[in-house]
């Protein structure tokens, strides 16, 4: 709870502010704090009594990276779709009602969505999260569908659960989900599941692009193939067939 009351937004707290956001009272936060700093995991700057996440935070970060599966075997087939289409690729897995981005190559081109691994946002609002949501069970998709926020992210955004549901229902048909401006302004996104041999889905591929830099049919004609293929290529390496 202590760690997770730091984030983007709030990169410094004090004790107050982290008792207040936990719902702790203050000699237990103040407990937690000084455990977490004593294990390095928190910084305390003394002048300001403030502290923040310490880059030993990275270590964990690290050993996942290099221990699971999924990202191990889908690295050469995202480098392979990246080379190929030129535009930026991402793979998250579904964390919640949302999707957590756990590899990414940069496109080519400059832009200005500053995202980095790591970073969280609801599923049903990226391409990524909406192809994960479409193949697993009614049951779950459900759940997902009715317990996500609907906000106007953007002005082109869903903000209606029917709507939705009926997004998903077509990206369950076709294999594949193809999102503008749902997130990020201007954005283009395509992206396709990632399942093992027991049909299980794992996470899902993304290629995505501006809309400065590409229509929404040249995005069809361009991303949906690559996208496909490269999530196929890695569902097969996991022991789909």
């Amino acid at each position: 709870m202590v760690l997770n009351a730091f984030s983007r937004e709030r990169p410094l707290l004090t004790l107050a502010t982290i008792a207040k956001l936990t719902g702790l009272d203050k000699s237990a936060a103040q407990r937690f704090l000084y455990t977490l700093h004593q294990l390095g995991l928190l910084r305390k700057y003394e002048d300001t009594k403030q502290y923040s996440l310490s880059p030993r935070l990275l270590e964990f970060a690290y050993a996942y990276t290099y221990s699971d599966g999924l990202i191990e075997r889908a690295q050469p087939f995202l480098v392979e779709a990246h080379e190929k289409a030129g535009e930026t690729v991402n793979l998250s897995v579904l964390e919640g009602t949302d999707v957590l981005l756990v590899s990414r190559i940069p496109g080519q081109h400059v832009v200005t969505t500053n995202i980095q691994v790591g970073f969280r946002m609801p599923a049903l609002y990226s391409a990524a999260g909406r192809a994960i949501v479409a193949r697993l069970p009614a049951k779950e998709r459900d759940h997902i569908i009715r317990a996500t926020k609907y906000l106007k992210y953007t002005n082109e955004a869903v903000t209606n659960p029917n709507e939705m549901r009926k997004l998903i229902e077509k990206a369950a048909k076709e294999g594949y989900v193809l999102s503008q401006s749902q997130f990020f302004q201007g954005d283009i996104s395509v992206g396709a599941a990632i399942i093992d041999g027991s049909n299980a889905v794992l996470g899902a591929l993304c290629l995505s692009a501006t809309q400065s830099q590409m229509t929404v049919p040249e995005a069809r004609e361009k991303l949906v193939p690559a996208t496909i293929t490269a999530a196929r290529k890695i569902s097969l390496a996991m022991g789909a067939y």
